[in-house]
């Protein structure tokens, strides 16, 4: 199984990594890999808690419901 990358751009970049870190190239491929995946998992935990935070703050809030329709609310309040 490989990895075919077409940009030079990449290429070169990929191979400069590696030569400064001391690694193969497909070891150098799988650690920018982890990290962008560690990244992704990191910013969809902080995503969720600031959900669950929300959440938490607005369930401490009871529903209000006056039996108006938004209608009639926006009538009275303009």
């Amino acid at each position: 199984m490989g990895i075919l990358v077409r940009d030079e751009k990449i290429d070169r970049q990929v191979r400069a990594l590696a030569k400064i870190s001391g690694t193969t190239l497909q070891r150098r491929i799988g650690i920018a890999v982890e990290n962008e995946l560690k990244r992704r998992e990191e910013r969809r935990e902080r995503i969720e808690e600031a959900f669950r935070r929300a959440h938490a703050y607005l369930a401490q809030h009871p529903v209000v419901d006056d039996g108006i329709t938004h209608k009639e609310f926006w009538d009275r309040e303009s």
